[in-house]
């Protein structure tokens, strides 16, 4: 066990997905007070300001407070760290929870690699090959781990002259048949999806559009009914890459939603929940859990990370979905329900994961830097 470290939470950001980064952070923060670290929240508002949030571990809020504060703000100078209100903020660790674009992407881990900050979770490359479904898919492919065939939809595409959506729901429809799910194709928490049970031009149109205003490259899929969605917590332990057998995602409102929605996974009183292992033979349970590791191995994860896949029980066909590598840490969340399910509670885990990012951090400083004479 290391000693006590002053670790710094980072959360919130600008992303569609900011009030789930602000409860993951609240459970985060709790874990490592628990386990004897000083933690040190950061929020970054919906604006794009940084500033050092109060929190209370004898009065744990649900979800951590977003409001920037000026008295408090905090810069970040390459090579150097954080500065808060001008002064030198100590920092031995920081703890990602953002979640979405600006957060979970890369950018936020390049700039705390430009600040000599030590991290946990996975690299920037990693990081934004895991936010890109269209790329992660293709290291899926390049992997030998099944996916379901797929466009991508750039918005300049649909922007005049106005044949152009025709064009594209003929291309869509052409190469994925007349069932669809629309989504944007760096996103998360099912912001932004439409599903088109039975597509036609101007729902199509519609779909795109409605995806196009959270970013600006639109993935379209067909849609598969009655799929299962099963996930699985890859998290990294020395020099062994581990994966949970896979959870099923269990929605008790799914014949009204068609997929699960943001709504089903963090609100409300009937929210998903995992059945962990999921009820399926050893044989598939195994394989899913072996292309979750593939798919770990072929990006590169650092820390842990989420794989998801989709399963079709007539056909007994899975495909690979997408990959988290900062997955959500609510007390709703899926991720930590299956990393225990591998003898990874909230004690070990937070244990395991501030090792792996010490050990990383002390690997780069030997590496060489300086121009060889």
């Amino acid at each position: 066990m290391h000693d006590s470290l002053r670790i710094a939470v980072l959360y919130g950001g600008r992303s569609v997905e900011h009030v789930v980064s602000c409860r993951s952070a609240a459970t985060v923060c709790l874990e490592l007070h628990k386990a004897g670290h000083v933690v040190i929240p950061i929020c970054i508002s919906r604006e794009g300001m940084w500033s050092v949030q109060p929190f209370d571990p004898g009065s744990p809020p649900a979800c951590m407070p977003s409001r920037f504060d000026k008295t408090r703000m905090v810069s970040i100078v390459g090579g150097e760290g954080f500065l808060c209100a001008g002064k030198p903020l100590l920092v031995d660790l920081c703890f990602p929870v953002t979640h979405g674009s600006q957060g979970e992407d890369g950018m936020l881990q390049g700039l705390l690699e430009l600040a000599h900050l030590a991290y946990v979770g996975c690299n920037p490359a990693t990081s934004s090959e895991g936010m890109h479904k269209r790329i992660a898919k293709l290291i899926a492919n390049a992997s030998e781990v099944p996916t379901l065939p797929c466009i991508s939809i750039d918005a300049r595409e649909t922007e005049e002259p106005a044949n152009r959506m025709e064009d594209i729901y003929s291309r869509a429809t052409n190469a994925l048949g007349s069932r669809m799910i629309v989504k944007p194709e760096d996103g998360g928490s099912s912001v932004g999806i439409t599903v088109l049970q039975v597509a036609e031009e101007r729902a199509f149109d519609r779909a795109v559009r409605h995806a196009l205003q959270f970013t600006d490259t639109v993935l379209v899929e067909p849609f598969v009914r009655n799929c299962l969605e099963l996930e699985c917590a890859v998290i990294r332990d020395g020099g062994s890459l581990l994966a949970s057998l896979p959870g099923m995602v269990i929605d008790p409102l799914r014949s009204e939603s068609a997929f699960l929605t943001y709504a089903q996974k963090y609100l409300g009183t009937n929210c998903a929940y995992m059945h962990v292992p999921a009820p399926l033979d050893e044989d598939l349970l195994a394989t899913v859990s072996r292309y979750a590791r593939m798919m770990a191995s072929a990006m590169g994860v650092e820390g842990y990370a989420r794989v998801d896949f989709l399963f079709d029980p007539e056909e007994r066909t899975i495909w690979f979905n997408e990959i988290n590598t900062l997955p959500g840490m609510t007390t709703k969340s899926h991720f930590p329900v299956l990393a225990a399910s591998m003898g990874y509670d909230w004690p070990t885990l937070i244990r395991t994961l501030v090792k792996e990012s010490l050990a990383r951090e002390a690997h780069r400083k030997r590496h060489v830097v300086s121009s060889v004479e």
